[in-house]
């Protein structure tokens, strides 16, 4: 297997892949690795960042492939050794399911805030809400890993960030409708938490940037 660097790059592809991407046998042989965004608004990550972490790893471009009637783009390509590599830290192969974790070798080499960084560019979002004509930000993530998101807002806390743990609500009929299992959300309110995370962990994906540049024209944090 290639000993591929063990860097921020890497975390922030497992991060990735912990939110959007998934590692599938294609016709049960051919190791493939595939990561979707939405067609609205996720193009510039795929070109702007997700692409140029693909290529420092494999030294290889992998174009963006659009789905229109969906909706959707991603990367969707065959590259065994990376693969294995992702594979070897008991990422799953397959439906993800609910018992993703991240590994303790990010924290031993101080990385886990690069995997947080790809987590919250896939499955987090920045949220600004019009509070009497004042704008009040508020960072949310979600994922049906109960074990991921009580982890990741463990580590945020430890960091000084006030970040609430709790089960999305959703109505019941929704379950019984599509079998879908709960889902888990953190949550971190108000501009001072905003300011401490993104001092210690901070955004990658442009339309996050985008949204949070909006805000710092708008009030000071």
């Amino acid at each position: 297997m290639m000993n591929y660097k063990f860097n921020k790059n890497f975390a922030r592809l497992y991060g990735i892949m912990l939110g959007d991407g998934c590692l599938s046998l294609f016709k049960e042989r051919k190791k493939t690795i595939v990561i979707a965004g939405s067609l609205q608004d996720d193009v510039p990550f795929f070109e702007r960042i997700l692409q140029p972490i693909i290529k420092s790893l494999i030294k290889k471009e992998i174009p963006i492939r659009f789905r229109y009637s969906e909706g959707t783009i991603y990367l969707h390509f065959m590259h065994k050794n990376l693969f294995d590599y992702i594979s070897s830290f008991n990422f799953p192969i397959g439906k993800k399911g609910t018992k993703l974790f991240i590994p303790k070798v990010f924290y031993d080499k101080n990385l886990v805030k690069y995997v947080l960084q790809g987590f919250f560019a896939t499955d987090g979002s920045l949220v600004l809400t019009n509070n009497n004509g004042t704008l009040y930000p508020r960072v949310e993530a979600n994922g049906i890993s109960k074990n991921l998101i009580k982890e990741i807002s463990d580590f945020i806390n430890i960091k000084g960030i006030k970040c609430n743990f709790y089960e999305a609500k959703r109505k019941e009929s929704y379950y019984i409708n599509f079998n879908c299992q709960k889902a888990y959300r953190i949550q971190i309110n108000g501009k001072e938490n905003l300011k401490k995370f993104v001092r210690l962990i901070g955004f990658i994906n442009p339309k996050q940037i985008e949204k949070l540049n909006r805000y710092y024209g708008c009030t000071k944090i």
